[in-house]
């Protein structure tokens, strides 16, 4: 069965994404009020109704709002979380007890994998930024070898093991990242989809008025990648994978005074022909959900 993944929004104002495996619904974090979460699913056909779980990336209030997730009580909707988040959460919104009570808070712990579907597990994947404990998502189905049935490992499947329930099928949200190494190159190879931060252009950034000490903050290694920082990881990622893996690359968090979608996709696009990939490049949005890109 296919995936879905729809981004919401995205950018400093708030983040949400959607995405769909084995036709179950999740959302990855809730960085909008409810009422306007509420308009974005309605507008790509979903609701509250339908959800399954919420995945937090870290505690950066563009990436949750206390309302939404407190919502998740009201609609009995399970919030996976790294345990560092749990202060915040609780100091910020009231009704993340009234979760916790219920057994609704799903902690994580490191990058051990989290099952959503019988087909599907997310691997989260530990980045640096200023958030505090701050993460990524790995999308992979999970493989079977007919004889015996038996999950394969992550490790093994990312190195293309056939699978019983069809071809591996993978892909990555990752949308706060202040730098990378080649620790984080191996955990993305492979990738039938990458959604990844494309927040600035380094020299208009470098000429914004934004004060020295933020501008200092963004360009640093726990702040956030530049088109150039980004298109560097793509083409790495390319160099690593099969041959002709990745088909879409879904550029996130642009900074709308700092970046454009002209210079990001440019950035991206040079990579890709470079390599003579023919991946497709899409810029999310602030203002309006995305497409629906589908996986597989």
């Amino acid at each position: 069965m296919t995936a879905r993944l729809t981004i919401l929004a995205s950018g400093s104002s708030g983040n949400v994404a959607l995405i769909e495996l084995d036709g179950q619904r999740w959302l990855i974090d809730l960085g909008l009020e409810p009422k306007e979460l509420d308009a974005r699913l309605a507008e790509v056909g979903a609701s509250w109704s339908e959800l399954r779980g919420v995945l937090m990336t870290h505690r950066h209030s563009d990436h949750w709002k206390p309302k939404s997730l407190g919502r998740c009580w009201s609609t009995r909707l399970a919030v996976h979380c790294h345990r560092d988040h749990l202060p915040p959460f609780r100091l910020g919104c009231p009704e993340f007890r009234d979760l916790e009570r219920e057994r609704l808070v799903r902690p994580f712990v490191g990058e051990r994998p989290i099952t959503l579907t019988d087909s599907w597990q997310c691997r989260p994947i530990r980045v640096r930024h200023d958030g505090g404990a701050t993460f990524g998502f790995r999308f992979d189905r999970l493989a079977e070898t007919p004889d015996s049935q038996r999950r394969l490992p992550w490790s093994e499947e990312i190195r293309g093991q056939p699978a019983a329930n069809g071809p591996p099928l993978s892909f990555v949200y990752m949308a706060d990242v202040g730098c990378w190494d080649n620790g984080l190159v191996e955990r993305l190879r492979n990738l039938d989809l990458l959604a990844l931060e494309f927040n600035h252009d380094e020299p208009l950034l470098r000429q914004s008025s934004r004060p020295a000490w933020l501008i200092h903050r963004i360009a640093g290694d726990e702040g956030h990648l530049s088109n150039e920082q980004a298109a560097g990881l793509l083409r790495q990622i390319v160099k690593h994978s099969a041959a002709g893996r990745l088909k879409q690359v879904v550029q996130l968090h642009l900074s709308q005074e700092c970046n454009s979608p002209e210079l990001a996709t440019a950035s991206a696009r040079a990579v890709l022909d470079e390599l003579e990939c023919t991946a497709n490049v899409h810029c999310a949005e602030q203002a309006r959900p995305s497409q629906s890109f589908v996986i597989g």
